[in-house]
């Protein structure tokens, strides 16, 4: 059976969305944020970002690099979360953006149904759907 290789296509970018905007990353979905803020300098943000990074157990693949990549700017505010202790709902995702929704672009990468979950409460509460971007890390 031959392999069909596509992409990338450049679709998930942090550049599409407003000037406030919430990253948020379960397990391996932090991939695509852990290049955003490797390529600041090239790509620098607009605006304030939310980073929000869970997974489960204290030593998250990425956290030291993370840190240091946030601390050289004033502009990105990391948030760790450890599932064991229970899980990041889009709730404390809203909560701690002190914004109304409809001024955030929000930024999904991770389990689907965590991904489905986030999309329909933050639409619910006023994100606009345009402002919600997704990269499909799952398998369809």
């Amino acid at each position: 059976m031959p392999a069909v290789i596509r992409g990338p296509f450049g679709r998930f970018s942090h550049r599409k969305g407003t000037s406030r905007q919430l990253w948020i990353a379960g397990g391996i979905g932090v991939t695509p944020f852990l290049s955003w803020l490797r390529g600041l300098e090239e790509q620098p943000l607009r605006g304030p970002v939310d980073f929000f990074y869970t997974s489960s157990g204290p030593d998250m693949p990425y956290a030291d690099e993370i840190k240091t990549l946030a601390a050289d700017s004033d502009l990105v505010h990391v948030h760790f979360v450890d599932s064991r202790d229970g899980r990041l709902t889009a709730q404390q995702v809203l909560a701690s953006a002190r914004e109304k929704p409809a001024a955030l672009s929000a930024f999904l990468c991770g389990p689907a149904s965590m991904v489905r979950n986030f999309e329909s409460v933050f639409r619910h509460a006023g994100v606009p759907s345009r402002n919600i971007y997704r990269e499909y890390f799952d398998w369809r």
